[in-house]
């Protein structure tokens, strides 16, 4: 069985989701139940489960519900690998859905699609501006349809082009005809306004294999897995310098995550009061919440307290807040041991088993317990350093991070045979810091 590190729905077993399927929408409790069957079967690949999904597919459909379900159907089969699908997904992109035009365009670029015909239909829906241009183009890109640039290169000329949709055919141009003159034009995308566009400039960086634009990414306003992703997709092998930049400074940089290090591309027209500030650590756009930490960075943090400490229990629901927060107990050194006490709760509670394993405050919320309380959860590390009981390699990192001051002390005794293991840890960054890490480090 195939398990997703977010899958957040009711379980479901394999016999339970394939009744929901064979059973008519009419007679289900829920209307969202196909999708959530739908959802499931990815887990237990199989000739019956690409069987329903396949039925699901070729279903054509006026129902929302129906046609939601349909969608997510031709993404699982994308997603397991199924061949026979081809055929009944090429038909997809006949669909008046644009999200399953969408869904169908990259699943059949997930199966290899070599067909020069399908290439064709794909590239013909790209003058249709409510298609999703980018993913039809990165499809494209994928699929190695070279018959087909020549209208990718003709996209370009489109004023309604949107900026992610540009990036998408630089890329794919580069890509398919290895002239890359364009690439460096993806680094302006890294520090527009909207959100989207900076995290689409970092995907088309990766698929550009734009080793020479890491620097700007690392000072792109997003999100930390977004920076993280491009060292691990992009850093080359066994290298620990890149030109000026050293891989364990840059991946320590982005777990601790100085808003003084991004360039922001939001400002403040007028003064803010901390209440203000702190309510934008509740916002969607990690721009304007770095631009938002940045500015309580600069309060005493006797003063700081007394504001986000009603906040606090408000941010405990909310995972992006719950990021900023942990970032802002972290990034200030000496709250009173008051304080301390309720950043420690805090920290401690989004380290729990409600939360998934690979969310980005788990690594943050680790070197936060480690650099406030160290003797009291020192006996975490050896479960934060631990594969199976932690699975999301970031967090690992952290952890190593948080050890170096202790290493070779006599009540800490402890860490080298957990260094040791460390050094045959299933990811390169993690065993290569474990491999640097000395008593001096």
């Amino acid at each position: 069985m195939i398990v997703s590190p977010f899958d957040n729905l009711p379980p479901l077993s394999k016999q339970e989701a394939l009744k929901i399927l064979s059973t008519p929408i009419s007679e289900l409790e829920l209307s969202s139940d196909y999708y959530k069957a739908v959802f499931h079967l990815f887990k237990y690949p199989g000739l019956d489960t690409e069987q329903a999904l396949l039925n699901l597919v070729q279903l054509e459909t006026t129902s929302q519900p129906l046609a939601i379900a349909r969608r997510k159907a031709v993404e699982v089969l994308g997603r397991l690998g199924c061949a026979n699908a081809i055929p009944a997904i090429f038909n997809c992109l006949n669909s008046n859905d644009p999200y399953l035009v969408e869904n169908s365009a990259w699943a059949l670029q997930e199966l290899g699609c070599k067909d020069s015909e399908m290439h064709r239909k794909i590239a013909s829906l790209l003058s249709d501006p409510i298609q999703s241009r980018r993913v039809l183009v990165q499809s494209l890109a994928s699929m190695g349809a070279v018959s087909e640039i020549e209208k990718i290169k003709s996209l370009l000329n489109d004023p309604s082009l949107k900026p992610a949709e540009r990036g998408a055919c630089i890329v794919a141009i580069a890509r398919l005809s290895g002239e890359a003159i364009q690439v460096n034009e993806l680094e302006k995308n890294l520090f527009l306004l909207n959100q989207n566009d900076r995290q689409c400039a970092i995907q088309d960086i990766i698929d550009a294999n734009a080793i020479q634009l890491i620097p700007a990414a690392l000072r792109s306003p997003v999100a930390p897995f977004f920076r993280i992703r491009v060292v691990d997709k992009l850093w080359p092998d066994k290298q620990i310098k890149l030109n000026d930049l050293d891989l364990f400074l840059v991946i320590d940089s982005i777990i601790r995550d100085n808003p003084n290090q991004l360039k922001l591309v939001h400002s403040y027209n007028e003064k803010t009061n901390n209440n203000e500030l702190i309510n934008a650590l509740f916002g969607t756009d990690f721009g304007r919440c770095y631009l938002a930490l940045q500015q309580l960075l600069l309060q005493e943090p006797s003063e700081l307290w007394g504001d986000i400490s009603s906040f606090i229990d408000r941010a405990r629901t909310d995972y992006g807040a719950i990021y900023f927060f942990i970032l802002l107990f972290s990034s200030i050194p000496n709250w009173d041991d008051a304080a301390i006490d309720h950043i420690e709760d805090f920290t401690l509670s989004s380290l729990e088993s409600q939360w998934p394993q690979y969310m980005k405050f788990r690594p943050i919320a680790i070197l936060t317990l480690m650099r406030f309380r160290p003797a009291k959860y020192k006996e975490k590390i050896t479960k934060w350093l631990n594969e199976d009981q932690t699975p999301y390699w970031a967090c690992r990192y952290a952890a190593l991070m948080s050890i170096e001051p202790f290493l070779c002390r006599k009540e800490w005794d402890f860490l080298g045979p957990e260094l040791n293991r460390r050094k045959f840890d299933s990811n390169r960054f993690v065993r290569a810091k474990a491999k640097i890490m000395t008593c001096d480090s």
